[in-house]
């Protein structure tokens, strides 16, 4: 795989070919971009260090080659929309993903119009942030309960209950999300850890295939369709002090 700077240099990595994705920041905020950098490259992720600012050359990018842009919403309050349109145009199998401090229904709607895959928080927590790149990279789209649920007045539920359980909570599909066992919410705290169905076996003394039939539950009670969706969900809803019974 093969990407071009704008100087008509090559970028050659041989992480390349093992990462997700390819990150291309487009921020004029250079404090901003150097800890995005950091971020993504602790989790993994190759990012492009070139400045893009919107305006100069973009990076030719090898359609075979997964990549992601980031656009800083707070460096574009009035250009991003055409920025995503110009991105589109120029790497049309690229994601992209939309970064602000806080989104407006508007925003958000003209975003989705022009081409944007996902918008993420800045203030949410490193492994959310991570989690949400990691699902627009496998095709989902994200986008923040701050902005959908009010738009569906719903309210959100932030933590458990004593009994590590939430009757009224919307999971990723809209459905409504029935009261999680203690077991259960055992299993989802280690989910959101990363931890494969074997580390979590060998944790709560279970068997492998009783984890499984768990999790299978689990994703069916939060509305998640995979583990990286459960894991999102509980790394937004669980609360960090659950002791799970």
């Amino acid at each position: 795989m093969s990407l071009q700077s704008a100087n008509g240099l090559h970028l050659v990595s041989d992480n390349i070919a093992d990462c997700a994705a390819i990150v291309f920041p487009v921020c004029t905020n250079p404090l901003l971009r150097l800890g995005l950098e950091n971020i993504l490259s602790e989790a993994g992720f190759v990012v492009w260090h070139d400045i893009l600012d919107g305006f100069s050359s973009l990076p030719a990018v090898d359609e075979e080659s997964p990549a992601l842009f980031i656009i800083d919403g707070s460096s574009f309050p009035s250009g991003g929309v055409d920025l995503i349109r110009r991105l589109r145009t120029h790497a049309p199998r690229a994601r992209i993903v939309m970064l602000a401090d806080a989104f407006d229904p508007g925003t958000v709607s003209a975003a989705w119009d022009a081409g944007a895959h996902g918008f993420c928080l800045s203030n949410h927590k490193y492994d959310v942030l991570i989690k949400s790149l990691e699902l627009v990279m496998l095709g989902e789209t994200v986008i923040p309960a701050e902005v959908v649920l009010p738009i569906a007045g719903i309210g959100a539920c932030n933590t458990y209950s004593e009994s590590a359980g939430c009757s009224n909570e919307t999971g990723f599909d809209g459905h409504l999300v029935r009261r999680l066992s203690g077991r259960e919410a055992e299993i989802l705290t280690c989910l959101k850890d990363g931890a494969p169905n074997k580390v979590i076996a060998r944790k709560l003394n279970l068997s492998e295939a009783t984890v499984k039939v768990h999790v299978k539950t689990i994703l069916k009670k939060v509305g998640a369709r995979n583990r990286t969706q459960a894991a999102l969900w509980a790394a937004r809803h669980i609360s960090a002090d659950l002791k799970p019974l």
